[in-house]
């Protein structure tokens, strides 16, 4: 049983509105005009897989209360939930589909390892991750070559920085080389990890089998204690329940309209009406109260994080000019003949006409600049808060209003049908009742159907388990091995993109890095070659899972696709290229481009034909109507910041970007 991730709809929560993303198996598109929300999307899935927190996007902070994500891992469903706005509250997993979790009671999970006093109870999210994929939680050795090295522990985003690159990494001289040699070194061991090649993978997998057994026993005993319990309780199974829910909506339906034709016909008490009346009036200037304050509070969420963001830009100008002038160095007393007169020129003359402020000044700017953002962000925060307030208030002037109009229609003026329609009106409260009784029954059973599913899930996992351990006694893989495999996968998709020369194709033996023509990757000069070999790594675990049995989730996010190949309207990236090496690459040969999607494609189509399951989402910019035409089968959002042909101006579909 092969380990995957499937996402199925990315959901943001919002106060006006949800906004959501269907996705299927295989290969997913998102593409449209830049600053429309794509990356958002992919951060979203990223934060909530773990990320340490999710990155500040003003749309999604105007509209965004929480994010929800639906997804499979392995054959398992379920949906987690997690404020946006603060990465240290608990993690919501329901064992369900979104729209299923008004009938399932959620687990809690701590989002990092830090222990949280409130929720003692609480495992670890990686945890769960690790545990969902049938991954192995192991300890890492800081030094691999000492014996006595200090260990730490792995956690699953980990593993994860292996399935996405996001577009400030993709093509970068860094990708996945951290300046920090303790990260490096860590990076190291996963790599290894991921091959199974890690010394300690036996005794992992052994220690592993054995934790999944206890986990199975343990489940068995409870199944069998809560099963006894519900059959003395005469619970109900969970097919009766849902026909009794069925059958108590279809009475609560028949029962409202019964008491809407009494009262058409039954007249009121004046004095009563009008008491419940002025009451009912005075709920509904207070509703008209609270939503003003709400409108008012919104207004504040949005006038205050623009604020912020203009002062976390400004700090950004700022940062600029600091960096330019350690770029272009001090003023030099120098005569310079000028071009255009032929008359000398000074340079030190420029002082005179052009101040030149000191780095201490920009400092003290950039200080005040990060104090008045985090000042508007507590204003936004404060704002956020109250508004949420507000939204329970009118819950509870809902209620109040409910309340007022049953007792409206119990102190009406008798007449002759008033005996029926009091009937009628107690007969709906219990069934309201009756409800709540067999909704909450349901959660009860699901969650013990749910305990049988999850035992099989790990009756599974231990047989496959089983298999990986007896291949690892059999012949346990060298990483020569390893790298030989990655570095043919890298050069048959380097052939297939026909770039210039795809020679010298292996991966370092120290590093674990790709290198091209010998060259390793951090040392091509070309900005599109490093995004096409960037993306070639990647595919190529993506290959090896496909053929292999190792410890990746058949899962791949790349943000920006196109980024250094020339096929973007706005080119900000090309400062970090050069351009001549791009030149001399042809990277911009739209044949290229096309033949990366038509690998990812083909990739997808070998996991298909071998019965198994993987996910590619890609994000890029324009992409050229001759591949769209291509890739429209593909494409699950398309956005247009003219809002051209009537598709949406971003995954905000509301937002003013």
């Amino acid at each position: 049983m092969a380990s995957n991730i499937l996402i199925n709809q990315v959901i943001v929560v919002g106060r006006n509105k949800n906004y959501q993303v269907n996705f299927n198996p295989g290969v997913n598109i998102i593409y449209g005009d830049s600053a429309t929300g794509k990356s958002s999307i992919l951060n979203i899935i990223d934060y909530l897989l773990g990320g340490k927190k999710f990155k500040s996007y003003p749309e999604i902070e105007l509209a965004g209360r929480y994010a929800a994500l639906d997804v499979t891992l392995n054959e398992d469903r379920y949906t987690i939930k997690r404020d946006l706005f603060n990465p240290n509250r608990v993690v919501e997993v329901y064992p369900c589909a979104y729209d299923k979790i008004g009938e399932y009671a959620a687990t809690n999970y701590l989002p990092n390892f830090s222990p949280n006093t409130e929720y003692p109870e609480a495992g670890f999210y990686s945890d769960f991750l690790l545990d969902a994929l049938n991954f192995s939680r192991v300890k890492l050795k800081e030094a691999p070559t000492k014996d006595d090295s200090k260990q730490v522990r792995m956690s699953f985003r980990d593993l994860f920085k292996y399935s996405y690159i996001n577009q400030d990494v993709l093509g970068s001289e860094k990708f996945l080389k951290s300046d920090n040699w303790a990260v490096q070194t860590k990076n190291k061991e996963v790599f290894k990890y991921i091959f199974n090649a890690l010394d300690s993978n036996i005794s992992n997998l052994e220690g592993l089998i054995s934790e999944k057994t206890n986990q199975k026993n343990k489940l068995d005993k409870t199944f069998k204690t809560v099963s006894e319990f519900l059959r003395d309780a005469e619970f109900g199974t969970l097919t009766t329940l849902d026909d009794e829910i069925d059958a108590v909506d279809a009475e609560i339906l028949n029962i409202s309209k019964e008491i809407a034709k009494l009262n058409e016909t039954q007249a009121e008490d004046p004095e009563i009406y009008q008491a419940l009346r002025t009451e009912l009036a005075n709920l509904a200037m207070e509703r008209r109260v609270i939503n003003a304050d709400m409108q008012e509070h919104q207004l504040k969420i949005e006038r205050f994080t623009r604020l912020k963001n203009d002062y976390l830009n400004d700090i950004s100008k700022y940062k600029a000019s600091v960096s330019a002038k350690k770029i272009i160095g001090e003023v030099e007393q120098e005569i310079e003949l000028c071009p255009v007169c032929d008359n000398t020129f000074e340079v030190t003359v420029a002082r005179e006409n052009f101040e030149i402020i000191a780095n201490e000044k920009i400092y003290s700017e950039i200080n005040l600049l990060k104090r008045r953002a985090k000042e508007t962000e507590s204003i936004a925060n404060k704002a956020k808060f109250d508004w949420e307030n507000c939204q329970l208030k009118l819950k509870e002037i809902e209620a109040a209003e409910k309340e007022a109009y049953i007792l409206q229609e119990k102190n009406t003026a008798v007449t002759p049908k008033i005996a029926e329609r009091d009937i009628f009106v107690s007969t709906l409260g219990e069934l309201n009742q009756r409800r709540k009784e067999l909704v909450s029954r349901l959660k009860v059973r699901n969650k013990h159907n749910n305990l049988s599913i999850s035992k099989e899930s790990i009756e599974k996992s231990i047989i496959s388990l089983q298999e990986q351990l007896e291949e690892l006694r059999k012949s346990t893989p060298t990483m020569t091995e390893i790298l030989e495999s990655l570095a043919d996968s890298l050069q048959s998709y380097l052939r297939f993109i026909r770039i210039k020369s795809p020679k010298g194709v292996s991966f370092d033996k120290k590093t674990f890095y790709p290198r091209v023509r010998d060259i390793e990757y951090s040392d091509i000069t070309s900005g599109g070659l490093r995004t096409i070999v960037g993306i070639g790594y990647m595919c190529s675990l993506m290959e090896e899972a496909l053929n292999n049995k190792i410890n990746y989730p058949s899962f791949l996010m790349i943000d920006t696709v196109g980024k250094y190949l020339g096929k973007t309207k706005e080119q900000k990236y090309k400062e970090v290229s050069n351009l001549d090496a791009d030149r001399s690459e042809a990277v911009s040969d739209p044949a290229k481009y096309k033949n990366i999607y038509d690998f990812i494609i083909g990739l997808a189509e070998k996991y298909e034909i071998n019965n198994k399951t993987c996910q590619f989402i890609l994000v890029d910019n324009d992409v050229p109507e001759h591949i769209v035409n291509d890739l429209k089968g593909f494409i699950v959002a398309h956005y247009n910041s003219e809002r051209l042909n009537g598709l949406p101006v971003g995954f905000i579909d509301d937002a003013d970007y």
